[in-house]
């Protein structure tokens, strides 16, 4: 009995907590081009920003994830694209090499294109004008401040081409 009293509260929460996050990603399809084919595969992903947002069909992507998207900018994910957790894009970011005690800091902004077929590993952050090709593979932990080529095999911090794909078929 006493194992009922805990699994019940347990299970009301598991099915609020659902159908929370439901509505919440209802909304973001609503107000972002977010494709009816579009996954949020997890909880706490947020879509942020006045700038546009297009989220490509058959593609997913994982918990605590965040894109967040300056007005005039774009972030596009395209078809079947696989994003694993805690992915973090940002179409604007501050520039590493100023003095930080100015009273006004140096930005960077730029559109993010992710090509179809991309698969991007867990903990990735992607800079600002960054452009995935098809078909690459982004590592996870990786930092994405360059351009990757289709086919592309990169990791690191920052991200670096390892290979290109050796297609097998």
């Amino acid at each position: 009995m006493k194992q009922l009293l805990v699994f019940i509260p347990y299970h009301i929460f598991r099915i609020l907590d659902k159908a929370y996050h439901s509505y919440l990603y209802a909304r973001l399809k609503k107000r972002y081009k977010v494709h009816a084919d579009f996954l949020f595969n997890g909880r706490n992903i947020k879509l942020l920003g006045e700038g546009s947002i297009e989220l490509g069909a058959n593609s997913y992507i994982g918990d605590n994830s965040t894109l967040s998207v300056d007005k005039g900018y774009k972030i596009v994910v395209g078809e079947n694209c696989k994003m694993s957790n805690s992915i973090k894009i940002y179409s604007n970011s501050f520039i590493a090499d100023q003095d930080f005690s100015a009273a006004v800091l140096k930005e960077k902004n730029g559109d993010i294109i992710i090509g179809n077929y991309v698969w991007i590993g867990a903990n990735v952050f992607i800079n600002p004008g960054v452009v995935i090709g098809d078909n690459a593979v982004i590592g996870a932990n990786s930092v994405v401040s360059k351009d990757v080529p289709a086919f592309a095999i990169a990791a690191g911090v920052p991200a670096t081409v390892l290979r290109q794909k050796n297609i097998i078929q």
